[in-house]
């Protein structure tokens, strides 16, 4: 299957084959050091950017500046958190720029593996949930979703749940039609029973809008699902949430507010870097490739939640229970501990204010499954 287009854009339909495909081609670690191996594994990642992209091969120096102007414009951290990231990847004086981006992945993937455990465990989750409640249609919303995207599939391969999992390229800034966030060929179409939409979380603007496309007239007990990895809508589920629960009942009233942490766990999510952008072309959601730097890393963190997820058994609810009270921990006590602050990707989570659209006021006691079927507001 071809699935560049003539001007190197790839259509969000082949998005997922495109990923698994570059993913399965990556090389397997073979070379006798990790500065060695780190650098042929970028050299891999940067002649598939070459190849696909069409573009020059830039310098390091010119590598770190673009990666700092996608992060800018894809708007998800603040400055402060950006600098941090920078901080954070900045490889140094390098050899070659092989070397250099192979010695800023090590760096970012160090921060980033702790968080791949509730990651996998929230695909996990999903996945038995939807097959428990008879759900059979799962979207995860691109690009935020994708390491949990591509687990479900992983998942779904070692045991076949009978669900349809699919991609969404839905966005605050073009929520197109259904058809055009799936990717849909000419003449195909997409027609759901009982869905469940799949996001990184926050307020829920774009998922509000997807599943009143899905079917406005749906029944409450059949309306899509709403799970989010972690919440600031009291109408949604939110999976970190519910694990930090325990800790928020404790510590909150000892003046520690956990909640924070939850919003900052999902700024990590957000901030990971996406190997395309979406864009509209001719009439159409297709995607391109980002710059050197941003790509190499984020296929790099895909390769890494791949590999996890093929190498182990499903992470239980406990195993992620005690990981995020760790990633807390760390983050809680980073002002007093360098090591801890060294750890982490950014410190803070990026200041928030809720969308224009979004209005408690009007708030009312229905809210998504599965939010409502454990406030027991659900019809049954």
């Amino acid at each position: 299957m071809t699935l560049l287009t003539d001007d190197r854009h790839i259509l969000v339909g082949d998005i997922p084959n495109w990923l698994t495909s570059m993913i399965s081609r990556c090389p397997t670690p073979d070379t006798d050091t990790a500065a060695t191996d780190w650098a042929h594994t970028a050299q891999h990642w940067i002649h598939c950017w070459a190849a696909a992209a069409g573009r020059p091969v830039p310098t390091m120096y010119e590598a770190l500046d673009r990666f700092v102007a996608t992060m800018r414009a894809e708007g998800d951290l603040s400055e402060n958190q950006i600098a941090q990231v920078c901080h954070a990847v900045d490889p140094g004086r390098a050899p070659s720029l092989a070397e250099g981006i192979g010695a800023a992945t090590e760096r970012f993937l160090w921060r980033v593996r702790p968080w791949i455990l509730p990651w996998i465990s929230f695909a996990h989750w999903t996945v038995s949930w939807c097959t428990h409640r008879q759900r059979g249609h799962l979207l995860f919303l691109a690009r935020d979703m994708l390491t949990t995207y591509l687990t479900a599939r992983r998942l779904h391969q070692k045991t076949p749940s009978g669900l349809d999992i699919r991609l969404a390229h839905a966005s605050r800034s073009d929520h197109g039609t259904l058809s055009d966030v799936l990717g849909l060929r000419t003449g195909e179409q997409y027609r759901p029973g009982r869905v469940a939409l799949v996001d990184s979380g926050c307020y829920g603007t774009v998922m509000s809008r997807l599943a009143g496309q899905l079917d406005p007239a749906a029944v409450p007990e059949d309306e899509a699902a709403c799970l989010f990895f972690f919440s600031r809508n009291p109408r949604i589920f939110g999976y970190l949430n519910y694990l930090l629960s325990p800790s928020i009942l404790e510590l909150d009233v000892a003046g520690t507010d956990v909640a924070d942490f939850v919003i900052y766990a999902g700024d990590v999510l957000e901030a990971m870097p996406k190997p395309y952008r979406v864009v509209r072309s001719n009439g159409v959601l297709t995607t391109e490739l980002q710059d050197l730097l941003t790509f190499c890393l984020g296929m790099a963190v895909l390769k890494e939640v791949d590999d996890f997820s093929v190498a182990g058994p499903p992470v239980t609810v406990p195993q992620a229970q005690r990981r995020a009270l760790e990633l807390y921990a760390a983050y809680a006590h980073a002002g007093r501990s360098r090591m801890l602050a060294d750890s982490l990707l950014f410190h803070a989570p990026a200041p928030q204010q809720l969308p224009d659209s979004y209005g408690f006021a009007s708030l009312d006691y229905q809210s998504f499954p599965p939010q409502n079927e454990i406030f027991g507001s659900a019809p049954g």
